[in-house]
């Protein structure tokens, strides 16, 4: 069996035998998970063409079995990747040709998930798509840049808020002069352990801008530390001078 040689080749391959999946929103409503599954009754076939996006720099998951065992599949699922091998397929492609098109507006903002489905929905009355039901209703009003940044922010609140609830804190007047010490008085840090029993080693390596490079201080949060210039922790938040 010969092997893949072009996207022309792979791209046949997706007309006949692949498809565009949305994953299931439960847990990010605001932009669509979309991955790209190859699937192929021949374990040969369906390896050949993992061994080709892996030479061309895309990652595919391992050759899976279908949930119903009937076949064999990769999928392709981290967005910068679906977006590439869609680039590279679309000049090859005509069965799913809109749905490709469609996926790299909605990737690089110029549609709405919602103007995504809408499509999707369309290529199933034609006939060129398979109809999928979904467990949950599906209302993303959002570009996919816009849906990124907002699912960061939520997961940075949500960062903060454990930080502020579990990590070991510092005092500022303590975060002050540890720094101080450090580096206008090159104390060491076992010098400085041994004036702070009350920190570990690891949280005054933190202040000092050390390892992971952020600490948490008492009624302000997390302090982000590897600025060594940093003398007041209320202007050393993450992201800004003032605190997120």
């Amino acid at each position: 069996m010969k092997p893949n040689r072009s996207w022309g080749q792979i791209a046949g391959y997706f007309d006949g035998d692949g498809s565009v999946a949305i994953s299931d929103l439960s847990n990010q409503p605001y932009k669509l998970g979309i991955s790209l599954i190859f699937t192929e009754m021949s374990i040969e076939q369906i390896s050949m063409v993992r061994e080709f996006l892996l030479s061309r720099g895309i990652r595919p998951s391992n050759v899976l079995r279908t949930s119903s065992e009937s076949a064999w599949m990769i999928a392709i699922s981290r967005h910068d990747m679906v977006l590439l091998t869609l680039k590279k397929m679309l000049p090859y492609l005509y069965k799913k040709a809109n749905e490709a098109k469609s996926v790299i507006d909605y990737f690089e903002g110029r549609t709405t998930g919602n103007e995504l489905i809408e499509v999707f929905k369309r290529e199933v009355e034609a006939g060129r798509r398979e109809r999928k039901a979904h467990r949950v209703k599906v209302d993303v009003p959002f570009r996919y840049p816009e849906g990124a940044i907002i699912m960061k922010e939520i997961r940075r609140s949500r960062l903060r808020d454990a930080f502020g609830r579990f990590r070991a804190k510092v005092t500022p007047q303590d975060f002050l002069d540890i720094r101080r010490e450090h580096f206008e008085g090159n104390s060491k840090i076992r010098e400085l352990m041994m004036k702070y029993p009350q920190y570990s080693k690891e949280t005054i390596r933190r202040i000092l801008g050390r390892g992971r490079g952020y600490v948490g201080v008492e009624d302000i949060g997390r302090v982000d530390t590897t600025d060594t210039t940093i003398r007041d922790p209320r202007r050393a938040r993450q992201g800004t001078d003032v605190a997120c």
